[in-house]
């Protein structure tokens, strides 16, 4: 029967069954990829080269050019690693401090780079749980010269801190949160010489410390494990208590962030000593705050770090998470799982996070920090982590110009062939010509 006889109802239907079929056939045509496409669902995602630099157990890192070469260079404890720049290559360990040792932790949980002295050069402030004090090292401004140490102000236990700009003058503070609830302290670097201001009780302190706008007023706000505090005025430690949540040994930071975009400041935090990784959701209860807790992801331990950061390039930011090892020399819940560093996408309409691996199984955790910038300078973002299984560098590959020769030393092939006894060297045999 041809096409014309057919009814106008069944000729439609044929057609579409053809032209189906044309495109299911042009869709099962093999195609070559010479370059990367996107992962699962046809979603764009982020693939990382992880690099151990190092096998040192500081759990701080921070970010300086040391040399002036104009590269990023990786801070970790008492040494540098020298960036080799976006064609790849060793990154060379350097000392430029000393630091304390208490069985195997290095007593730095945190580090962040500020001009603390404005003397143009930037330092390096620290802060570490076994010893006592927010010290500061004065860069020298010369190669090979040790920094000389400063004490800014006693903090005991101090579990971790975080980096933002508390009293809006634009300028970076920090905060700091203490395991033996010291009272949380937040330090001005703006003037000539450090100013600690002190806010509120030392119930009120904890294993966690953020800041973010709470309440919407265009101040910054003060999170901690119990509760937040909402800015009066910073400068004058002006501060109202709202004891509206228990969130356990919480992470650094404990993020805000909108997550279901409902014009309402949320939280996101992990259990810095144990399993899980939450959403907190602020909803008005009859002009009342309340907040209801979700569960983002519950199969890993000690998510002691977060980050928000866009690094797929999508214009949105991801959430970046990872386990920490041995927080407590090997005592918390899932010390020894795995290690894993991952990122959720966020889809703000249904308040969903998927997930993405970047490290699995592999020697990369979290640590106590995430340094999120372009540090191959090549145009994306990278990501670095220091912890007990050593200082990580995981080069985002969006964007890459590491030669293949380069690579080629990179990856796990022992070209040291044949190995002893493993047999004598062959040809290879072809087919016979007929």
């Amino acid at each position: 029967m041809r096409l014309h006889q057919l009814s106008n109802a069944a000729g439609v239907a044929l057609f579409a069954i053809l032209a189906g079929a044309c495109v299911l056939q042009a869709q099962n045509r093999y195609e070559r990829l010479t370059a990367p496409g996107p992962g699962p669902y046809g979603v764009p995602q982020a693939t990382f080269f992880v690099h151990r630099l190092g096998t040192d157990h500081a759990e701080g890192i921070t970010t300086l050019d040391m040399n002036g070469d104009g590269w990023p260079d990786l801070l970790s404890g008492a040494y540098w690693y020298q960036n080799p720049g976006p064609q790849g290559g060793v990154w060379t360990r350097h000392q430029y401090r000393e630091v304390g040792i208490v069985d195997e932790f290095v007593a730095d949980c945190g580090e962040w780079t500020i001009d603390v002295n404005h003397d143009g050069r930037p330092d390096v402030v620290t802060a570490a749980w076994q010893t006592n004090g927010i010290v500061w090292y004065e860069n020298p401004g010369k190669p090979d010269v040790m920094w000389k140490r400063h004490f800014i102000t006693n903090s005991y236990d101090t579990e971790g801190g975080w980096e933002a700009d508390i009293n809006g003058d634009g300028k970076p503070d920090l905060i700091f949160a203490h395991y033996g609830h010291m009272g949380v302290l937040w330090i001005d670097f703006s003037g000539p010489t450090p100013r600690v201001h002190h806010v509120g009780l030392r119930a009120q302190d904890g294993h966690g410390i953020g800041v973010a706008d709470i309440d919407g007023d265009g101040k910054a706000d003060i999170l901690t494990p119990y509760g937040w505090f909402r800015q009066i005025n910073a400068d004058k430690d002006q501060w109202e208590w709202h004891g509206d949540w228990q969130l356990g040994d919480a992470s650094f930071p404990i993020l805000g962030y909108d997550v279901n975009h409902d014009g309402k400041m949320d939280l996101i935090y992990g259990q810095g000593h144990s399993y899980g990784l939450y959403w907190l959701e602020q909803k008005d209860n009859g002009g009342s705050r309340q907040w209801i807790r979700h569960p983002i992801d519950e199969s890993y331990s000690q998510i002691h770090a977060l980050k928000l950061v866009d690094l797929d390039g999508d214009g949105q930011p991801e959430l970046l998470a990872g386990k920490r090892y041995r927080g407590h020399s090997g005592h918390d819940p899932g010390s020894y799982d795995p290690l894993v560093v991952y990122y959720y996408k966020i889809d703000r309409k249904t308040a969903t996070f998927t997930r993405y691996a970047i490290s699995v199984n592999g020697t990369a955790g979290a640590g106590t920090q995430f340094i999120t910038q372009d540090l191959d300078l090549d145009g994306d973002i990278d990501i670095a982590t220091a912890g007990k299984t050593g200082v990580h560098f995981f080069e985002n590959l969006k964007v890459n110009k590491v030669p293949k020769t380069e690579r080629e030393k990179e990856i796990l092939l022992d070209t040291h062939w044949p190995f002893p006894g493993e047999g004598q060297e062959v040809k290879q045999e072809e087919e016979p010509k007929k």
